[in-house]
């Protein structure tokens, strides 16, 4: 089964003390990669959430939003009166020993680290319940995201299975031209080769070594029957990747690279002009085949 690497979700779970919102957005991404945006004060939620995430795929970019929307009576941060305490008393004693007597607003106080929405001043309780709210929250989110991923993959699957199969009657074809140029081809080899040897015969200077890899140079390039054989071969390995399950993207985006490679040196050893055509319409098709593969897990 198919995995679309882009999805979206959004999940809200209500409570006495407010909302939980989470949302979740992913898009196409070589590794694994989670990030984050959480309010500071509830930081120590990150833990649980990165572990969740992580498991429940293996590639792409994650992006998981979460605020809470306080009802009013929670919205007041906590104060640290100690630690506001010990900044007014360290600012009076400082002002002191300068000779700079005055008076210290605590509004301006506020902002200084430690003083106002402390972790802690969650209580042990409201921790735990957002804890519990956090679960409910992530599995709706991820339960939407992951069915929209799968809609999405069960599309990609159909769009590459038509492209696959082109490419199969492509194949097919370039296989049944081979076979009516072949005789041609090599009557052309064996022209070149006479030719090479008719210049060693009339006395020209030629270097043995060089012609030598020359001939077996033109032979190698003649025949297109070992790409067209591999081709079969990867188009076959490509349809039980597909056909199996756990993520697939990696695998298939190298057998694509493979397919091309072949379909490449087809079109670089062959002049006859219905084959040569017939490449360009495959790799066409591999490209968009490749383009689709980008997106999948």
């Amino acid at each position: 089964m198919f995995r679309s690497m882009t999805g979206f979700g959004r999940a809200q779970v209500d409570r006495y003390w407010g909302s939980l919102v989470t949302e979740i957005s992913s898009v196409n991404h070589r590794y694994q990669e989670v990030s984050l945006r959480v309010p500071r004060d509830l930081a120590f939620l990150e833990p649980p959430i990165q572990q969740k995430l992580r498991e429940t795929y293996s590639r792409g970019k994650t992006l998981l939003r979460l605020d809470v929307l306080w009802n009013s009576e929670f919205r007041v941060m906590p104060l640290n009166v100690a630690a506001l305490e010990g900044y007014l008393r360290q600012l009076e004693a400082l002002a002191s020993r300068l000779g700079r007597e005055g008076t210290f607003s605590l509004e301006g106080l506020l902002s200084l680290p430690g003083v106002a929405g402390q972790e802690g001043g969650l209580g042990e309780g409201l921790r735990q319940e957002l804890l519990d709210a956090l679960g409910e929250a992530l599995a709706e989110v991820v339960s939407q995201w992951q069915t929209m991923r799968i809609q999405e993959g069960r599309d990609l699957f159909d769009d590459i299975g038509v492209q696959l199969d082109l490419f199969e009657i492509e194949l097919d074809k370039v296989a049944s031209l081979w076979d009516q140029a072949r005789d041609e081809a090599l009557k052309a080899l064996r022209s070149r080769i006479a030719e090479r040897l008719d210049e060693v015969l009339s006395g020209a200077t030629i270097d043995e070594g060089r012609l030598a890899q020359e001939i077996v140079l033109l032979s190698d390039r003649w025949d297109i029957s070992e790409e067209i054989s591999r081709s079969k071969s990867h188009l076959q390995k490509f349809r039980s990747f597909v056909a199996g399950e756990g993520p697939h993207g990696r695998k298939l985006d190298f057998l694509v690279q493979e397919m091309n490679r072949e379909v490449n040196t087809m079109g670089s050893k062959i002049s006859d002009t219905a084959i040569r055509w017939t490449v360009v319409e495959m790799k066409a098709l591999l490209e968009r085949i490749r383009e689709q593969i980008q997106n999948v897990e």
